[in-house]
Parts: C-alpha cells; structure tokens; sequence
C-alpha cells in the first residue's frame, strides 16, 4: 500500500474503534453499513483493511498506532500471518528487517530456505541476502550442513527478523 502523509489521529481512533485480541471493533456507526460492536474491516485484501473517511488504511498500521502513538517505516507479522494483528505479533521494522522475515519461497524444490542442489559441483550450495545482494555462503557435502551453516548465519546477521522458512507461532492464528 503507498504510504501517505498523513494518518487519522490517535483520539480519532480511539473514539471510534476498540481494539480486542487482534481485532478492531466499532464504538460507532461510521455510515450506513457499520454497527457498534462489529468488527471492523475488511480481509478480502492482502492485508486486513478499514475504510475512514473513504480511504483505506491497513488494520496492522491503525492498531499499531493505537498501542504505540507512532507508525514505523513498516509493521512486520513476526508469525508470517498478515491477517494476525495482535499487538503481541507487530513489531516496527526497516523495509530490509521485514524482508528477513520472509517464508521459503513456493518454487523452492530443497525444502530448506536457501539450499539448492548444484549440478555443475554435486553438491548443496547455501545463499542468503545480505544488504540487498545475493551472498554464496559455500557448497556442502550434505543438506543438513547446508541448512546447519544457513540458519547460523542467518541468525548472525538477520538478529531476531531471521526466518529459516517456517514462522515462530501459530500461522493460522485469525
């Protein structure tokens, strides 16, 4: 979503929704279609969104406003799961921060976030992102060393943003 200048303030928000458990509810009716009581927004987006004022904000960004009374660059999902917006699974992030946290990729053929097999040398080749390039951390006899290598060097240089494929808690959690 395009970031924008401005953001409805913190009051405005507190008057009109409650947050519970990952969720905002409406304290009034904001036009023909809202009740009190009812839960906010819409998740048919890519990330959960709320209308104010005819324009769309994402449910992550108001709640982490209304908790802490300032937007970061980016909010990160620690578990990976955009539609799970308790305060506990937002934290504020760089744009790099967020991209560290990201899960294996669907064309991923190893399993194993970062690990590909190498045909030319017969064996597994470990990569990782650092500053924004590509950074070849080696060729392995075997897979388990590969993934061994990968994650402590991730954890080394990703710090808590470091994702080996797999998310921390409950990704389904709605």
């Amino acid at each position: 979503m395009k970031e924008r200048s401005y953001f409805p303030s913190y009051e405005l928000l507190h008057e009109l929704f409650e947050y519970r458990d990952g969720k905002l509810y409406n304290k009034v009716a904001r036009n023909s279609r809202t009740k009190v009581g009812e839960e906010a927004g819409s998740y048919s987006a890519k990330y959960a969104q709320v209308t104010l004022m005819g324009v769309p904000w994402q449910i992550s960004r108001v709640i982490y406003f209304m908790h802490h009374n300032f937007l970061p660059e980016v909010i990160d999902h620690i578990n990976g799961n955009k539609h799970d917006n308790r305060i506990e699974n937002l934290r504020a992030a760089t744009m790099r921060e967020n991209q560290y946290n990201h899960r294996i990729q669907a064309k991923n053929t190893s399993g194993i976030k970062g690990v590909s097999w190498s045909k030319k040398y017969q064996k597994w080749y470990a990569c990782m992102r650092v500053n924004g390039k590509n950074k070849n951390l080696g060729l392995y006899d075997s897979i388990e060393t590969a993934k061994e290598f990968l994650e402590l060097a991730r954890e080394m240089i990703h710090g808590s943003f470091a994702n080996h494929g797999t998310f921390k808690e409950n990704i389904f959690c709605q």
